[in-house]
């Protein structure tokens, strides 16, 4: 479970077993544990069988763990299948990007291994993944120098008569962070492009800045990402 023990392994009893066998379970623990030789009365783990007896055994302090147990379980299990489902989604774009562009679904036709340079003919989106470009520029100092806040364009579609402009807010090797007046869709794909980068990124989150509640702050993970510099404003892992 994800916020409290699991009293009913510390006591070695089935979720449903009856108070009698709750109460016989905990005697025999705990002379179990003042006679073993090895433990000497350990005095944490007797804690924690007197924690679990002093709940499991009380019908309203059970009702009320029983009650959280299962609503931290059901989170539990939603997560998993959320989790489940994005590493579904990032591999169907990998498979996808391996021949074509995650944004406009242009095929590349490259075939060899994409690299760094490789931009789409129709959209000129980089398709090199965000990944692989981290693992060549070692992450750390990269971005050191860079301001935050600065100017981005980016499209929601391709093509796109205009671009919408927005403005960068944070920016890291995963992903970045922009405040635009135009809302976006969690998992909606978008092409930006800014003098620090040019990437395709997914939208993990959009809600209303505090701030200026006309706009809203939008956070993307990168699926490609290209630098245009690689001196100057950024930092050579190399130098």
């Amino acid at each position: 479970m994800s916020s409290q023990r699991d009293y009913y392994r510390i006591l070695h009893v089935q979720p449903d077993a009856p108070t009698a066998i709750i109460h016989a379970s905990y005697r025999t623990l705990m002379q179990r544990l003042r006679n073993h030789p090895d433990l000497g009365g350990d005095h944490e783990h007797a804690v924690l069988l007197n924690e679990a007896h002093a709940v499991l055994s009380d019908p309203d302090r059970r009702a009320a763990y029983d009650l959280q147990r299962d609503l931290d379980a059901v989170q539990d299990r939603k997560k998993q299948e959320a989790d489940d489902s994005r590493t579904a989604a990032d591999d169907t774009t990998e498979i996808f990007a391996a021949f074509r562009c995650i944004f406009c679904g242009a095929p590349h036709g490259l075939e060899r291994a994409i690299n760094v340079d490789d931009e789409c003919s129709r959209c000129s989106s980089p398709l090199l993944p965000a990944e692989r470009h981290r693992l060549e520029y070692s992450g750390q100092r990269m971005l050191a120098r860079i301001p935050k806040q600065r100017g981005v364009t980016f499209y929601t579609r391709w093509p796109q008569p205009e671009a919408f402009t927005g403005e960068m807010r944070d920016v890291s090797l995963n992903g970045m962070q922009l405040q635009t007046a135009h809302r976006l869709n969690t998992d909606q794909i978008i092409k930006i492009d800014c003098s620090v980068c040019q990437a395709l990124a997914r939208v993990a989150h959009c809600h209303r800045d505090a701030q200026s509640r006309d706009h809203w702050l939008i956070g993307v993970e990168f699926l490609t990402l290209r630098f245009p510099r690689k001196r100057g404003t950024f930092i050579s892992a190399h130098a």
